[in-house]
This record gives structure tokens, sequence and C-alpha cells, in this order.
């Protein structure tokens, strides 16, 4: 005797999947990979900030500028490193050289403070591989200043 799957009445009914349980099984199935999957953490630039100055007192520390450095990013990317107490001796320098640059006059000056002068119109990428040159030189003691010729292009 052979089966048939429809029913013996006429127009035959068919077979359904309930699906009222459907969105409570997709929302367990977020949560699951919610839980359970991580998140990557964005990583700033670590810099160690000085303590605050109790309001009315001066901040400024006077540096002499046979000791100041100042290194120079300007809207194009390029850098500029000078003494500050020869300013017309500018170098532009690529960043690879920076690091050798940074190491010989850490060397030959210990109380070397770096100045570093950004504008605000350089590209990102260029200002933290600075940064990253100036910690593998072990530069210790960096100011991070705003010069208002460097918006315009222009030198320090």
């Amino acid at each position: 005797m052979a089966v048939s799957l429809r029913s013996r009445r006429g127009g035959g009914s068919r077979a359904s999947i309930p699906t009222a349980s459907t969105g409570d099984i997709a929302f367990l199935i977020l949560i699951f990979f919610m839980s359970t999957s991580m998140f990557a953490k964005e990583k700033g630039l670590k810099i160690v900030l000085p303590e605050p100055t109790p309001p009315g007192e001066e901040s400024q520390v006077k540096i002499p500028p046979k000791n100041l450095l100042n290194v120079d990013v300007n809207p194009q990317g390029q850098v500029q490193v000078s003494l500050a107490s020869e300013p017309e001796k500018a170098e532009v320098v690529s960043i690879p050289q920076l690091r050798e640059l940074l190491v010989g006059r850490l060397a030959a000056n210990k109380d070397l403070v770096i100045s570093f002068r950004v504008s605000r119109r350089a590209p990102y990428r260029v200002m933290v591989d600075v940064f990253d040159q100036l910690k593998l030189a072990k530069a210790e003691r960096v100011s991070l200043v705003h010069v208002p010729q460097l918006e315009e292009g222009g030198g320090p």
C-alpha cells in the first residue's frame, strides 16, 4: 500500500515551520557574538604631561637658546631642525635621518630640550613618525609648541 502525503480530503495542507521565535534566536545570536568578539582599542600617543600650575602663577621655564633644538613640521610635511641660537642654519631632514641627528645632538649636549612644533595642516602621519623618532632617540625633554607662523606655511 502506497502512502500519500496529501490528505484524503481534497485540497491538501502544506507543512509550515513556526517562525514566532526567530526574533528571539536572532537576538540571542547577536548577544553571543557581541560578548565573544574583541574590539580593537584605539591607541593614542602616550605623553606625560606636567602638573598644572596654580592660578596666577607663571609656568614658563627659561631655557638658554644653545640648549633648545627646534624640530618643525610645516604644512607640506617637511621636517626642519635648527638650534634656537642659530635659526638661520635650519636644515630640512628626512624622517629616517632625524633619529641619527637627534642622537648626535643629545650626546653632545646633555641639557638639550627639543621644541617640537607642528603646523595644524601638517599630515598627521608625519607628526606621529617624528614623535616616534624622538622616542627612539631617547629624547626625554620634549616641549610641544604651537607656532602661528607655521600655519601660513612660512618658517619660524
